[in-house]
């Protein structure tokens, strides 16, 4: 028989959790699950010495950091027992309650007290407690099948959450034309058929007052997002989401497109012809980090970076040529070394650019959100090639039915040299389309580790401080704007988003979850260009060339 445990002797730490299931229906609010624990600690003696408040969810083990550290206090002594409202508090996954229930075996944990729940450390009491645990991780399962049950018989519906231009949504969910912005819309098709460009049409739309209204501000149409509403088709009655594609004219009753599918056809088109990239001979020319990038405190002009000729090396340096600068009237040197360039940069990165344990989980929960996002993103531009490619294979084929009785010289060779450049389109196209299905992303992917998340700054400046200048000039570019450099010292640095965010607002957490989350997912994507960057000789070459313009060999001779 095991020797009765005296209760008002033992340390009791308190948990409380907020549940993430239903915000608008909690279980019981963090202040009622903390009185009635104190009240029951009240009546039986109990001596809580800690309460501790988590906001996390319990589903995924190993999200809960300060679920972590106190299970780690109780194995040191801090603690003898756990109080807590109800057992789901503690664990919904087989993980996290098998834990507890080994450290309740090992006598680590030497009681456990619950409003909701009978407890006793033996046999039976540990049954129950399992069952308990069990039951919450089916409660959690079940509620995400019935949520994804609902989102995909939703979608089957037409119904999305998705905002599209000129159209609304009814109480049902079913999009409807805005009466006000529909025409405006449309108006955009009809200016894209007839071949005006992407500026033409935004300088239209900002001029007769159009934009999104989000609360209190209106927003307007910029060039990027008018290029997706173009290539979506949505608009002729298809909606793609999620890997899945509805049809809205079959399960809608009166639904209106605002385009037909042979008008979104040539819209494809006109796109894809304006975006064959053309052939441009490669300036030979040495690769040179931060042009264009680096400003003169004195004179505003861009700091020119050059290579100078040593007794035995070559110094990168960056000099100041502008026609009114008055750096030689103040007597301070034009010339300023790369390395002092660079080492001020990262002891920049190193003071200003850091994260924490709260950003990693806000990274976590951002990593799906913009998965799904990227995901529906290429998925939109899949549809639209393979558009174009069902296009191009229809003139291929008539054309070739053509050739067939075609007797004339002259109009036989133009018409073969025509099928030939459809044959090429067509194959460019299998190509584009086969590289956009390998980018969609892994739903089930890995995110980073904490630590790998933490070291994030580390390893920019490790980039910064490598003796590669295309992985140095690629880092500097994705986290600044420009800086603006005087005597031999950088005097302020623009950082450009989510950077300069993350910085300003360093110690206030930011209000918009959202944004966060879509700015700490760029985190990881910057993590992944240093490695490639690093590793990936082809990548090297393509930040080349878009950044300088130079040949694929630089010339990187020179010594920072």
């Amino acid at each position: 028989m095991e020797e009765a445990i005296d209760i008002t002797k033992l340390k009791y730490v308190l948990y409380a959790r907020k549940s993430t299931d239903d915000a608008k229906n909690q279980v019981r609010s963090i202040d009622d699950q903390i009185a009635e624990c104190k009240d029951m600690a009240g009546r039986l003696g109990l001596h809580v010495v800690e309460t501790i408040i988590e906001k996390k969810s319990a589903k995924i083990a190993g999200q809960r950091s300060l679920f972590r550290q106190m299970l780690k206090d109780i194995q040191k002594g801090k603690y003898d027992a756990v109080l807590a409202w109800n057992p789901d508090r503690l664990s919904r996954n087989a993980r996290e309650g098998g834990e507890i229930i080994d450290m309740i075996d090992e006598r680590i944990i030497q009681d456990m007290k619950f409003v909701t729940h009978p407890f006793s450390p033996d046999a039976n009491g540990k049954m129950l407690l399992g069952m308990a645990f069990v039951l919450s991780k089916q409660y959690s399962d079940n509620l995400s099948q019935n949520i994804l049950r609902g989102v995909r018989r939703n979608f089957a519906e037409g119904k999305s959450s998705a905002y599209k231009h000129g159209y609304t949504r009814d109480e049902d969910g079913i999009y409807r034309p805005d009466e006000i912005n529909f025409p405006l819309i449309r108006k955009a098709w009809d200016m894209r058929l007839a071949g005006e460009s992407l500026e033409t049409i935004v300088q239209f739309l900002q001029t007769i007052g159009y934009g999104r209204q989000l609360g209190q501000r209106k927003v307007s149409l910029k060039k990027q997002r008018l290029s997706e509403i173009f290539k979506d088709p949505f608009y002729y009655g298809i909606l793609i989401q999620s890997n899945q594609k509805v049809d809205l004219l079959t399960v809608y009753t009166n639904f209106q497109p605002m385009i037909t599918e042979q008008e979104y056809t040539a819209v494809q088109r006109l796109a894809d012809t304006r975006t064959v990239p053309f052939k441009q001979k490669a300036r030979q020319a040495p690769y040179l980090p931060l042009r264009m990038l680096l400003l003169c405190a004195y004179c505003g002009s861009h700091l020119i970076p050059g290579a100078s000729q040593g007794k035995s090396k070559r110094y990168l340096f960056y000099r100041c040529d502008g026609r009114y600068c008055t750096r030689k009237e103040q007597n301070i040197r034009k010339n300023i070394r790369g390395k002092v360039i660079f080492d001020q940069i990262a002891r920049y990165i190193q003071k200003h650019i850091h994260f924490d344990k709260e950003d990693y989980q806000a990274y976590l929960k951002g990593l799906h959100t913009c998965s799904k996002a990227k995901q529906e993103k290429i998925l939109v531009e899949i549809h639209s090639k393979e558009t174009v490619l069902r296009d191009t294979r229809v003139q291929k084929r008539d054309l070739a039915y053509k050739l067939i009785n075609e007797q004339h010289k002259t109009v036989r060779a133009v018409n073969e040299e025509k099928l030939a450049e459809l044959e090429a389109t067509e194959e460019r196209l299998r190509a584009e389309i086969t590289k956009l299905k390998q980018q969609l992303p892994n739903p089930n992917q890995e995110s980073l580790s904490i630590a790998e998340f933490l070291n994030t700054s580390k390893n920019a400046v490790k980039a910064i401080q490598s003796d590669d200048p295309v992985v140095r000039d690629t880092i500097c570019r994705k986290l600044f704007l420009n800086t603006t450099v005087g005597d031999q010292e950088i005097l302020s640095y623009q950082l450009n988003q989510p950077f300069a965010s993350l910085v300003k607002y360093r110690l206030v957490r930011l209000g918009g979850a959202k944004a966060r989350e879509l700015e700490l997912f760029t985190l990881e994507n910057l993590l992944n260009e240093i490695i490639l960057a690093q590793k990936n000789t082809a990548k090297k070459e393509a930040f080349a060339r878009i950044y300088q313009n130079v040949s694929k060999n630089p010339d990187c001779t020179y010594e920072y």
